[in-house]
């Protein structure tokens, strides 16, 4: 059985980490006069969310393909088990089911 990675957690987790940088560098560069902190958080958000969902989704393709490289093929067989009384009637075929 092959497990797949869940490509939208992938994702999500690529948007959280995309909104905390954007965090981080709208408030680690002094304000600028053309533009309040909002906006440069706007922009810049939008520019990294964009970027990281790209990357976050090569990611989940990469681990999906290592993952389908290391599946194996199992084949199951099963056999037929009869609890209970062994005593199989003369009159009764095996397989048959019904009595002469």
């Amino acid at each position: 059985m092959r497990r797949s990675p869940r490509f939208v957690r992938f994702i999500a987790v690529g948007i959280a980490l995309a909104i905390l940088v954007t965090l981080i560098l709208t408030f680690v560069f002094p304000e600028q006069p053309n533009y309040s902190r909002a906006q440069v958080f706007g922009f810049v958000g939008i520019i990294l969310v964009t970027v990281f969902i790209g990357l976050s989704a090569a990611v989940a393709i990469g681990v999906d393909r290592a993952s389908s490289r290391r599946a194996r093929t199992v084949v199951m067989t099963t056999s037929e088990r009869v609890e209970g009384d062994a005593e199989i009637s003369a009159d009764v075929k095996p397989g048959d089911g019904s009595a002469n």
